[in-house]
């Protein structure tokens, strides 16, 4: 919902403790996952990283954590990929469920002083959400989920290296070397000091933004488009007695505005579209200019004061043409950069990382060169897709809401409130927008075993008659069997050769306290990947293994190791 801007003009900064003093130069030998950059996304990467049992290090040239906000809404989807990293209750406890969105025309501005139309009024709390414990959009602002995973972080033994930089990757320089298979490349780190480092990492994951140093170095592209669209935003205080749960868009002649809750009492953040401006023209943001803007579009009385943040940025999208060369892959805004509408890329980026890591986890586990190449390759095959749909999706919507034209802005602004107040409109602001419909094509079984029934889709999440939800019984690290059963049926015998040392979860309709959402059709069981997405269906686990066998090329005792939790 909330720009993600790469650049913003600070106007008060929090006080931050000194980095670490650099450490003299040195070749810390390997290591297998080397993370570049420690926003969410590559925090993310390091923690699941260290979750799964691998060696992760972290680094990042700037000198600590930013104090402010680009992204600030976390979705459904995201918030259950974070519950099994372990900090989903600790970011609900930082943030604010926005309860409602009102969307009005606005006023006209200039010389046109028509009142507005009464805004549209959606509860977003009331939408049909379905089988999830996250029905909300959580306003939560970037850097207190950074700060929350960094904590996580330390909890499991890792820690951030504040101040030292990507600088360069190259091929090893002796491939007869025995550890050259697991170990291709080498990558220079260079540290506050100007030391140099050589680190020797089984995979290097970019997560170094949209300017990524490590998709240069490995050759991957990323084309960027300007939008033509220019945008201010601003974290402000106000003195208009506005709902602080509730957000706010206003669609009119003179461009789109929003209001968005910062989980601060009397705390917003303001995004509005400038037409006709530039990059190149900054305007100054500043409580004069945010006053003006409000009333002219909103009819607003704002009273600003205690600006702490402003940015102006030109949007721009793009894919990368590629998210793996070799042992190097990328994920969030290194792979995918886009329109902020919808919120999406701080939440894409998290699951990026969510995804990539167990399968870095599960090749390593596997021992074969082959089942490396499916997992990883399955990564970009997948993740591309959904970052392909999102930039096309917001890139649509951007150019729709920042139409040129002022009498077009117009139209648009008096027939939004009436298409919201739709319920099939309303209905994809909930399990759409949530991320809860994301669906994978196919892909090689050992990750998933095709787009038939309910594999390539979330598994559902349903509430148990017993209290809780299905995901919480699904094995936090490995995947997991999922039978369904009949009233009164006995639970399978784990220890039967057909499960394979796989987690088993007998699931009768009669423990479930609601519908359980899988297509017609769908066999009886059901095999769940480690990010809770159904890999495989079928009749019973002996056709689930066949075919995931005779698709895949892998033998089974290969498959029984990805799909094991790690020991």
């Amino acid at each position: 919902m909330a720009p993600e801007p790469e650049h913003g003009t600070p106007r008060r900064t929090a006080a931050r403790p000194p980095p670490p003093a650099a450490e003299a130069a040195a070749d810390r030998g390997d290591v297998d996952v080397l993370v570049v950059g420690a926003g969410p996304t590559g925090l993310t990467a390091a923690c699941e990283a260290l979750r799964h049992g691998l060696t992760v290090r972290i680094v990042d040239r700037r000198p600590g954590r930013s104090a402010f906000s680009r992204a600030l809404v976390l979705h459904a989807r995201t918030l259950e990929v974070l519950d099994t990293t372990g900090v989903a209750d600790r970011l609900l406890a930082e943030g604010t469920r926005i309860a409602a969105l009102n969307a009005g025309g606005g006023r006209g501005g200039g010389r046109c002083r028509r009142p507005a139309r009464r805004p549209a009024r959606i509860d977003l709390l009331d939408l049909p959400w379905g089988d999830t414990d996250h029905p909300f959009w959580l306003s939560v602002p970037q850097y207190a989920t950074e700060r929350v995973l960094e904590e996580r972080l330390g909890e499991l033994g890792g820690a951030v290296e504040w101040q030292v930089s990507f600088d360069a990757l190259r091929a090893r320089a002796d491939p007869a070397d025995p550890a050259g298979p697991d170990h291709p490349v080498e990558a220079v780190l260079v540290h506050a000091d100007g030391a140099a480092e050589t680190v020797v990492p089984r995979r290097l994951v970019g997560c170094d933004g949209g300017r990524s140093r490590v998709r240069e170095s490995a050759g991957l592209r990323l084309d960027r488009s300007a939008s033509g669209a220019t945008f201010v935003l601003a974290d402000v205080g106000t003195t208009a007695p506005l709902p602080e749960d509730e957000g706010h868009v206003f669609l009119g002649p003179e461009g789109l505005l929003l209001i968005v809750p910062v989980p601060e009492p009397g705390r917003w953040r303001i995004i509005a579209h400038l037409p006709g401006a530039s990059p190149d023209r900054p305007v100054t943001v500043d409580e004069p200019f945010l006053d003006e803007l409000v009333r002219r579009r909103a009819g607003i009385d704002f009273g600003s004061h205690d600006v702490v943040w402003t940015s102006q940025f030109d949007l721009a999208h793009g894919l990368a043409d590629r998210y793996r060369a070799g042992p190097v892959l990328l994920a969030g805004d290194a792979a995918h950069v886009h329109s902020p509408v919808g919120g999406q890329g701080l939440n894409t980026g998290v699951q990026d990382a969510h995804d990539l890591l167990w399968r870095i986890a599960a090749a390593r586990r596997a021992g074969s060169a082959r089942a490396a190449d499916l997992l990883l390759d399955g990564y970009g095959t997948e993740r591309r897709a959904v970052a392909r749909a999102m930039v096309r999706g917001t890139t649509r919507a951007t150019a729709v809401l920042t139409a040129r034209g002022a009498a077009v802005r117009g139209l648009l602004g008096a027939v939004a409130p009436v298409l919201l107040a739709l319920p099939a409109v309303r209905a994809r602001l909930g399990r759409d927008v949530g991320m809860l419909e994301t669906a994978y094509p196919d892909n090689p079984p050992a990750v998933l075993a095709g787009s038939s029934g309910a594999a390539g889709r979330r598994m559902p999440d349903p509430l148990l008659r017993g209290g809780g939800r299905l995901h919480r019984l699904l094995d936090p690290l490995g995947f997991t069997w999922v039978v369904r059963g009949r009233p009164g049926e006995a639970p399978p015998d784990p220890a039967a050769p057909r499960w394979a040392g796989v987690r088993v979860v007998l699931l009768p309709d009669d423990a479930l306290a609601e519908r359980l959402r899988l297509p017609a059709g769908t066999g009886r069981v059901l095999l769940v990947r480690p990010d809770r997405c159904v890999a495989a269906e079928g009749a019973t686990a002996e056709s689930v293994r066949a075919e995931a066998v005779a698709r895949s090329g892998l033998p089974e005792a290969v498959l029984d190791r990805i799909w094991r939790a790690p020991a």
